[in-house]
């Protein structure tokens, strides 16, 4: 296991996590967001990136470990193989993917589970490391953590198993010891990185959708999801 779930929640949990989590969810606002009426799901740590509470379920890779989810007494979260979800085909409108993807070792099997299950006109949004940004050199966030990578290596990725993609932006312009400076200069860091510094954003925002005439055919075996009982990571109770 290369940075498990107790780790990443743990750098959420301090100052630095939660200055990324704030600049990450600022960028996925206007791209991220599940509907009461749409079938959306999250796979690997999404969190702290829930818009306005909205909470969904959430499938956490053997290869991170599990942690619950609690919203209405109810829990939200399983711990999946990566490779064979508990999830019925042509049945998500809306997916979301943080911290999972750079953790697989067989990327193209799990993005042909994501093709599998969105809808025809199904969205996905990844976060991964960017490959030439600060954060990915950094052992002390998630992002050093893991494969990182290029936006070209997204594009091809995910076109070989079925997802067209439509944009891909960088988020995280401000380094990594961003949080031991006062908030006004990193709040003019951030802004000057928007501009000048996009090039090395720690990570890229993937938005793309399925391909209908491209998707997988592939054999499967079902497996019964293994849902967690230890501590809510989240509660929208807060």
């Amino acid at each position: 296991m290369l940075y498990d779930v107790e780790k990443i929640n743990a750098f959420y949990d301090d100052a630095r996590g939660q200055m990324v989590a704030k600049l990450l969810r600022e960028d996925l606002k206007d791209i991220w967001h599940p509907t009461a009426t749409s079938s959306n799901l999250a796979v690997g740590f999404p969190f702290y990136f829930f818009p306005n509470k909205n909470i969904c379920p959430v499938l956490m890779p053997v290869e991170i470990g599990g942690m619950a989810l609690a919203h209405k007494h109810a829990v939200y979260s399983a711990v999946i193989d990566s490779y064979n979800w508990p999830v019925e085909s042509d049945s998500v409108d809306y997916l979301l993917i943080a911290h999972a993807l750079e953790f697989i070792e067989d990327k193209e099997a799990f993005l042909r589970e994501v093709t599998r299950v969105l809808k025809s006109a199904g969205k996905i949004v990844i976060l991964v490391p960017h490959r030439y940004g600060l954060w990915a050199r950094s052992e002390k966030t998630p992002f050093g953590y893991g494969t990182s990578f290029s936006r070209g290596e997204m594009f091809g990725l995910l076109k070989n198993c079925g997802l067209q993609q439509e944009k891909c932006t960088r988020s995280l312009s401000l380094p990594p010891f961003a949080d031991k400076l006062p908030d006004a200069v990193s709040n003019k860091l951030e802004k000057v990185g928007e501009h000048l510094l996009q090039l090395l954003g720690g990570v890229l925002i993937v938005e793309a959708t399925k391909m209908v005439y491209a998707e997988p055919k592939i054999s499967r075996v079902k497996i019964k999801a293994g849902f967690i009982k230890s501590q809510s990571a989240f509660s929208s109770s807060e």
